[in-house]
């Protein structure tokens, strides 16, 4: 993206440090009091995205081409992936274009002792060497001779180290027959 087609617009430095950006000179996109005794206009420019520090200056009025801030550490403004504008990355940091960018596995090394960072997505919430325990042979009315098993129990026993996100029902629920839990007699 060309500096030539962001609107040229005043930097102001307000006596913190802080450069916030003005269209009039009187009052910054933040909303801040640009007076004398507070803050200097330190000049108009193109380039102005490069430049501003405020993160309310720059979330406001983020220019077509570069990244909006997160937060106050996402400064000067950068551009957006040439090759892939739509996902709103920054260049230089968009994991397409570069494999290496990927984040690192979040359950690694795995407490289950598997070997494949692959089975460790970032992008999934559940990892797919979670092991599920092998089911019970129900008897002749269906339900577990040994008596019934809740779905987060079973799970919890064979992937101690792992955290899960359980429905309500994985308490209600035999793991093995399925039958309800609550109403077992």
């Amino acid at each position: 993206m060309d500096v030539g087609h962001v609107a040229p617009m005043k930097l102001v430095r307000s006596r913190s440090g802080t450069v916030h950006i003005s269209e009039d000179g009187l009052t910054a996109a933040c909303g801040y009091a640009v007076t004398p005794s507070r803050a200097t206009i330190v000049r108009q420019t193109r380039d102005w995205a490069e430049q501003v520090s405020c993160y309310n200056c720059a979330y406001r009025h983020t220019p077509p081409g570069y990244v909006p801030p997160r937060s106050s550490r996402d400064f000067p403004l950068k551009k957006v992936c040439p090759t892939h504008p739509a996902r709103g990355v920054a260049a230089g940091n968009c994991m397409l274009c570069d494999p290496s960018k990927v984040a690192p596995p979040q359950n690694w090394p795995c407490p289950n002792g598997c070997t494949d960072p692959a089975a460790h997505s970032p992008c999934s919430m559940y990892t797919r060497c979670t092991m599920f325990p092998p089911r019970l042979e129900p008897g002749p009315d269906g339900r577990c001779l040994d008596g019934c098993e809740s779905t987060q129990r079973a799970l919890r026993r064979a992937n101690p180290r792992l955290s899960f996100d359980f429905a309500d029902s994985a308490l209600m629920l035999c793991y093995h027959c399925g039958f309800d839990l609550v109403f077992a007699e």
